[in-house]
């Protein structure tokens, strides 16, 4: 009996839950619909460039956004120039020695902190080199064929949302996150990954 009014209890919840997520993110201020289907499964894809400093400055957002769904958050490197397919290649062999985060972190300290290009493979690969990825360990892994398919997956999914500027949030391939419509919040990072939730679910 107890059981059961707890569980009669949390559907009367769920529906308050709700009303309070969609009353607090509106459409066309917070989030805008861009495809009337969408993802099978919930995922948040941020697109992003490590030459963007908004993307830069929005990198606490994406730790929090990977922190609160580690399954669902993905960042996808924008590649529609020759640098930035490059930086893509490279983001994605960083994914292969398991060292991403700290690659990362050392490509946008090189280019908006130390403000040095970053437009060749050697030049990535004294970076990779000062994390411990010998030259011959780093060519292979730029070349690798799950590389170069994922680096071709990000473009098409770039082509398919038409992701014309970064960073770029997407929910379940069905909604973007308009980070704008946050400007006049109290608590910008945990809102976003509200909204990311709350969206992830609509």
């Amino acid at each position: 009996m107890k059981k059961l009014l707890i569980g009669f209890l949390a559907l009367l919840v769920l529906p308050t839950v709700a009303q309070a997520n969609e009353e607090k993110f509106k459409e066309g201020v917070h989030y805008e619909v861009i495809a009337e289907e969408g993802t099978k499964r919930p995922e948040i894809k941020e697109f992003f460039s490590y030459y963007c400093i908004h993307c830069y400055r929005f990198e606490t957002v994406a730790a929090a956004m990977k922190e609160a769904y580690p399954k669902e958050f993905e960042k996808s490197h924008i590649v529609s120039h020759p640098t930035l397919r490059l930086m893509a290649r490279g983001m994605v062999a960083a994914k292969l020695f398991k060292k991403e985060a700290p690659i990362s972190k050392a490509f946008y300290e090189r280019i908006h902190d130390q403000k040095k290009q970053i437009t060749t493979e050697e030049d990535l690969k004294a970076i990779f080199h000062v994390h411990g990825i010998e030259a011959e360990k780093f060519e292979k892994a730029m070349r690798h064929p799950l590389v170069l398919k994922q680096v071709k997956e990000m473009e098409r999914e770039m082509n398919k949302y038409n992701v014309n500027k970064t960073p770029t949030f997407i929910i379940n391939g069905k909604y973007q996150l308009m980070t704008e419509g946050f400007s006049g919040s109290d608590d910008v990072i945990a809102d976003l990954v509200e909204a990311a939730g709350y969206l992830m679910k609509k």
